[in-house]
C-alpha cells in the first residue's frame, strides 16, 4: 500500500478536496476507514490510494459516499466540519457525566474456593479483610461528588453478603447523604446466594436492592466449579 505524505497532499493546489481525520486498516483486499464520528466504510485498495493521493473523482459514487460520511470535504460541503463536530460531541457526551457505576468490595472473604476466582480470596473467618465503616463513608462521599445524576452502587466480594451489616450501613448512609445531592441511586448486591437468608431478602426488598448472581450450569458442573470447603 502506498504511504500517505500529508505535506505532499495539503501543499498540492491541484487537489480539490481536504481529508478529515480518520483511521484505516487493511483487511485482505479491502481497506476499512473509520472516523471520529463513528462512521466507517470499506473500500478497495485502488479507491484508498486515489483518496490519499488526491485523485478521487468527484463524480464517483465512492467520492460522494466518503464525503457524506465526513472522510473528506470540498468547497461544496463547508458545513461538514460543524456537523462532524456535533456528531463527535454527541458520541462523547456521556463522558461529561463521568462514571455512574461504583463498586464497593465490602469483603474479600468467601466460603467458596472456586479455582478460577480472580479475587484475592480469603477464608470466611478473616474479618481483617472486610471494608471498614470509615472507608465506606469516604467511598460514599467520593461517589456522590461525581457529576453523574444517576449512581449505581454495586456490592462485590469475595462473597459480599458475608459483610451484610456493612452493606446495610452503606445503603442507609448513602441515602442519608444523598439528600444533599438528590441523585438517582440504585443498589446491586453481587452474590453466589449460598449464605442469603430471609433477613437479607426482606431488607433488599424494602430498600429496592437488586441481586446479581450466576450459575455455572447444571448442578454437577456448578458444584464441581464452585466447591465449598
Amino acid at each position: 500500500m502506498a504511504k500517505f505524505h500529508p505535506s505532499t497532499f495539503y501543499n498540492n493546489e491541484n487537489i480539490s478536496y481536504q481529508l478529515l481525520p480518520f483511521n484505516f486498516d487493511r483487511l485482505e483486499d479491502k481497506v476499512m476507514v473509520t472516523n471520529l464520528a463513528g462512521e466507517y466504510h470499506f473500500c478497495s485498495l485502488k479507491t484508498f490510494e486515489d483518496l490519499h493521493e488526491g485523485k478521487l473523482k468527484k463524480n464517483s459514487s465512492e467520492y460522494q459516499l466518503l464525503r457524506s460520511k465526513h472522510f473528506l470535504i470540498d468547497e461544496e460541503t463547508s458545513v461538514a466540519l460543524k456537523l462532524l463536530g456535533i456528531k463527535y460531541r454527541t458520541r462523547l457526551s456521556r463522558i461529561s457525566e463521568f462514571t455512574s457505576l461504583h463498586m464497593f468490595v465490602v469483603s474479600l472473604r468467601c466460603e467458596h474456593s472456586c479455582p478460577y476466582c480472580q479475587v484475592s480470596r480469603q477464608s470466611d473467618d478473616k474479618v481483617a479483610f472486610d471494608m471498614s465503616e470509615e472507608t465506606a463513608i469516604k467511598a460514599i462521599d467520593f461517589a456522590l461528588s461525581g457529576p453523574s445524576p444517576r449512581m449505581k452502587f454495586e456490592f462485590q466480594g469475595g462473597e459480599s453478603l458475608l459483610n451484610f451489616d456493612l452493606i446495610r450501613f452503606i445503603i442507609k448512609e448513602a441515602k442519608l447523604r444523598n439528600e444533599k445531592f438528590n441523585k438517582d441511586l440504585a443498589f446491586v448486591a453481587a452474590t453466589n446466594l449460598a449464605v442469603i437468608n430471609d433477613e437479607m431478602l426482606d431488607f433488599f426488598a424494602k430498600e429496592n436492592v437488586s441481586i446479581s448472581t450466576s450459575l455455572d450450569g447444571p448442578a454437577e458442573i456448578h458444584n464441581f466449579n464452585r466447591p465449598r470447603p
